[in-house]
């Protein structure tokens, strides 16, 4: 995939200003392009990726690091640009062959996704030299289509955020493009925030618990969390395996069926994919006939009242919805859909998290920690001895409890594996099929984008105690979720709203979300 250059915090990409030219005329509309439109673009040689390359290159260097410091992206791959050269050069000796749907075309990883020849840091300053010595899964569909990795983007810390997020000790604070004293959430916070604000057309993410779902509703792109198993984890740095996958995040539901079609698939060595049917599917052609009319959707009422204007953007949602012709029923969750972090994703994830990430630390070249004592070791004497790449106090102070107080296979743990997610799976189902809806719909979160530490926002109001909590239905069952823009509140801030459907029902889910954006 090519070498890194690891972007400094204040420093400009001066290797880029070296290799900016001016892009024709041609290329002034780039941005307003989706995916298919670049693809036909090339084909027909209109663009070239060389432009496409050194157009991203220059949006991240004028908006990056400088200008509005949106701080979205950590690391470029040095040979984006030689890799589309090469790509064009091929198609000029083959003007008439078939192309992948992504050739050509540039796009962004979150830095937990391996990428061989550049460091795969989990947003940490201790393992910002990590080097895996193969590409993630993901990566590998992406190279075979032909698309080209520009660079790595910030994330929470170890895909967590603590209170704090968007903020690493290696990239800093990601900003929201849309309005920056508020943050693009997390911990996907570097991807939603880079495909906002341009700096290309999508860019890997990963979900837990949120994570791809909640940048993209503040950021106003596009997020699905698809069924466990329709995308392999192989090859990603773990947060906790009963919940992590894969995802992209872009700018239409278009694009999002574009990509999912290159990337989802089975793997060998993510047991997870062996059983999804829709990995046979393809979400493109079955977009073409979308539509809300005649279907049943339930409104779950669980989730409102944190904000008066994300509230005023869910009703306006389901009246659009109504006019395209769905049936709306109310749907009140029983109220342990409400506390599912402490019931199932915070129990779990802290009996998973260090074994996990030990067993991929192991997985690294180089003089990097193998155990979770020693990252936490070199964390604290980092931590202690310098003033800058610092780590989230909180988020080190859960490491260190986790190092000390270990519980993986405990007996609570087995029986939430065990018993209480197939029963919440079980209940959620059956709830669905009694009412007669074939999607769930709610707030994606309940509250815009948090305020950036050390800024102030006076007119910000958020009055939900965990504003992720319907975010956790589909990471403690597995079901796919997707989150589509659906308006704006004070501030510029977007909202989205979400679409939720049974397990292994991704094509639903997306049909949904096509249906409500209209792209």
């Amino acid at each position: 995939m090519g070498h890194a250059v690891l972007l400094p915090l204040k420093s400009p990409f001066a290797y880029i200003l070296s290799l900016l030219i001016s892009i024709p005329a041609l290329a002034n509309n780039l941005d307003d392009m989706d995916l298919r439109q670049l693809r036909r673009s090339l084909d027909e040689g209109r663009i070239t990726a060389e432009q496409l390359v050194r157009h991203y290159q220059q949006k991240i260097q004028q908006n990056n690091r400088q200008g509005d410091r949106i701080n979205a992206v950590i690391r470029m791959n040095e040979h984006a640009l030689e890799q589309a050269k090469a790509w064009d050069e091929q198609r000029a000796r083959n003007p008439n062959s078939k192309h992948g749907a992504l050739a050509g075309i540039p796009y962004l990883a979150k830095d937990n996704i391996d990428s061989r020849g550049l460091p795969t840091s989990g947003g940490s300053w201790v393992l910002r030299n990590a080097k895996p010595t193969s590409d993630a899964f993901v990566l590998k569909q992406l190279d075979a289509d032909g698309a080209i990795l520009l660079g790595k983007t910030n994330m929470s810390e170890l895909a967590a955020s603590f209170g704090w997020m968007g903020y690493s000790s290696l990239g800093g604070q990601t900003l929201n493009p849309h309005n920056l004293r508020h943050d693009a959430s997390g911990s996907s916070s570097g991807s939603a925030a880079a495909v906002a604000a341009g700096f290309a057309p999508f860019a890997l993410g990963t979900d837990t618990s949120g994570s791809i779902r909640a940048p993209a509703s503040v950021t106003g792109t596009v997020g699905l969390r698809p069924s466990l198993g329709l995308i392999s984890r192989s090859g990603i740095m773990p947060l906790s395996l009963s919940f992590d996958t894969a995802g992209v995040i872009t700018r239409t539901v278009r694009d999002q069926a574009v990509v999912l079609d290159v990337i989802k698939g089975r793997d060998e060595n993510d047991a997870a994919t062996e059983n999804i049917e829709s990995t046979s599917i393809s979400f493109v052609r079955d977009l073409e006939d979308s539509t809300l009319k005649d279907k049943t959707i339930g409104v779950v009422t669980n989730f409102t009242g944190a904000n008066d204007q994300v509230d005023a953007v869910f009703a306006a949602a389901q009246r659009h919805a109504q006019d395209k012709g769905a049936r709306l029923i109310e749907v009140k969750l029983p109220e342990h859909y409400e506390k599912l972090w402490a019931t199932v994703l915070g129990p779990v994830g802290d009996s998973e998290f260090p074994p996990q990430f030990e067993r991929y630390l192991k997985t690294l070249s180089g003089m990097q920690p193998k155990t979770l004592a020693d990252f936490v070791a070199l964390a604290d004497e980092h931590q202690r001895e310098h003033q800058d790449h610092l780590m989230n106090p909180k988020r080190l102070a859960a490491l260190k409890d986790l190092n000390e107080n270990v519980t993986s296979a405990s007996p609570r743990y087995i029986s939430i594996l065990t018993n209480t997610i197939p029963s919440i799976r079980t209940e959620l189902s059956a709830l669905m099929h009694e009412a007669g809806v074939e999607v769930l719909m709610f707030p994606t979160i309940n509250c815009p984008a948090s305020v950036v530490p050390g800024q102030s926002d006076p007119g910000y109001v958020c009055k939900a105690e965990d504003t992720y909590a319907s975010a956790y239905i589909a990471s403690a069952t597995g079901f796919p979720e997707i989150s589509v823009p659906a308006g704006i509140v004070e501030g510029n801030l977007p909202v989205g709203i979400s679409f939720l459907g049974q397990r292994g029902a991704d094509r639903e889910v997306v049909r949904a979300g096509y249906a409500f954006m209209g792209r």
